[in-house]
């Protein structure tokens, strides 16, 4: 029989370096339902694929009855239709016996169970049957169609169901959902209507207007909402989007192109994050009537639509301008958010693993402050790369104003620079940071890829005798 005991000549201790899980923050969205479906209030509900919606949306309503008077049609349905009285909603009209009360419109509730819209002329006869969609329906059957039509649809997305039609409401949920789920869903899809209380929804969107707020908002305005919300140019996390007056209401929500596109792009190396301005976009329909003059207002009040790329020789439908309502591109808010989140979990990765390994720990000293300078650094070419930063990496360690006064001077324009105050520097100005494990010594500052907007080409004409 083997001897099982014996002398342990070499003893091995072992250590696991963990890297980290790709943080996807940025490849999430949600859009937010306002009653629309049967998910539980105040929860959230994956969409995997275009099948999905149909499990979750509300049917259609039944109408008991329909009347004409004096240019107004009044639909009764069966059951409450979920639209505030007074509130005005799109409606999709469909099976009624008087084909003349079937179609596409903008309906007002006069109680809970009556909506009126405008027929101009009798539909006359005995109407009988039918169904009806109410906007949160019909909207986000529009997204759904929208978002699954883009080129990268192996995103899938969140509804965030709100369980109510009044607007106030609808972003007081969302406010408690992001309240108690910080930083779960990175991109918020309103559905048209929301823009129309201005008061509400813009006291909303301040509360989550800070760079660190790592969020954004999609919200879809009109051509007689857009000017309460243009010149915003204080919120910078909120990018909205006129709806093309020829799309179709019930399967077509243009934002929801532009959010898709947002969600399911992941920079890297070899995948970078072109400029937003001219984005290519799937199914929607171009902006039209489009005078010089429309282009100025939507411009001016960084208010975006969609175009075509005639100009170009180019017949896709486009995003333009592709910026955020402070004036900011959309792929520069991706990259300062980007910034922010990868430099979070590639510093705190680097923290848990040095103080898990007893070959190589990781001190609060001037090497462990080099050794997470160096972390940064990857982080830092990994987005020069990944085409959302511009130029090189420089790593200096200067006193905090020394290198303040730097970056004022210009001294490191187009560059990323990392600045790391040194280990003696920092403890004999903070001598209580280092028994506490605090280091405040990291800066740096940093230029986003930008894109070309308007080319200025000066051409001279020369005439021959």
């Amino acid at each position: 029989m083997a001897n099982l005991y014996y002398n342990r000549i070499v003893q091995l201790n072992v250590s696991e370096t963990v890297a980290p899980t790709p943080n996807r923050l940025q490849g999430t969205a949600a859009i937010v339902s306002m009653g629309g479906t049967t998910i539980t209030a105040g929860t959230t509900q994956l969409i995997s694929s275009s099948a999905d919606l149909a499990n979750y949306l509300i049917p259609a309503y039944d109408i008991s009855s329909a009347t004409w008077s004096a240019g107004v049609a009044s639909l009764v349905t069966t059951n409450p239709h979920g639209i505030p009285t007074g509130n005005t909603t799109t409606i999709v009209v469909a099976g009624v016996s008087v084909s003349g009360y079937n179609g596409t419109f903008t309906a007002t509730a006069f109680d809970a169970t009556t909506l009126q819209y405008t027929i101009a002329v009798d539909p006359g006869g005995s109407p009988t049957g039918g169904t009806l969609e109410v906007g949160p329906q019909v909207f986000l059957q529009a997204a759904d169609a929208t978002w699954w039509a883009q080129a990268n649809t192996f995103t899938g997305y969140y509804i965030y169901e709100t369980g109510t039609a009044d607007i106030a409401d609808v972003v007081d949920s969302v406010n408690t959902y992001l309240s108690n789920n910080p930083q779960t869903i990175y991109n918020w899809i309103f559905l048209p209507g929301v823009d129309a209380d201005h008061t509400d929804v813009y006291a909303f969107l301040l509360l989550h207007n800070a760079l660190t707020s790592l969020i954004k908002f999609y919200l879809p305005v009109s051509v007689s909402t857009y000017t309460a919300w243009d010149h915003n140019d204080t919120l910078r996390n909120t990018f909205i989007m006129i709806q093309s007056p020829g799309a179709s209401a019930s399967t077509e929500l243009d934002i929801v192109a532009f959010a898709q596109y947002m969600t399911a792009f992941t920079p890297s190396p070899t995948n970078k994050l072109p400029p937003s301005q001219y984005t290519y976009l799937d199914a929607v329909t171009a902006y039209a009537p489009l005078t010089q003059a429309t282009i100025n207002a939507f411009l001016a009040g960084n208010v975006n639509f969609v175009a075509t790329g005639a100009e170009g020789g180019i017949s896709n439908t486009i995003l333009v301008a592709g910026k955020n309502l402070n004036g900011t591109p959309a792929n520069v808010g991706f990259s300062i958010d980007w910034q922010q989140i990868e430099l979070n979990t590639a510093i705190s990765n680097a923290v848990i693993n040095g103080s898990n390994n007893p070959e190589a720990p990781l001190y609060y000293d001037q090497d462990g402050i080099n050794f997470l300078q160096q972390v940064a650094a990857t982080v830092a070419t990994r987005a020069i790369q990944s085409g959302l930063a511009l130029g090189q990496v420089i790593l200096t360690q200067l006193d905090a104003v020394t290198f303040a006064s730097n970056v004022q001077k210009g001294l490191y324009a187009g560059s990323y620079v990392i600045n790391a105050v040194p280990f003696v520097d920092y403890v004999a100005i903070n001598p209580s940071d280092y028994a506490n494990g605090l280091y405040g010594g990291f800066s740096a500052s940093y230029v986003p890829q930008y894109g070309f907007e308007t080319i200025v080409f000066n051409l001279n004409v020369t005439s021959f005798a």
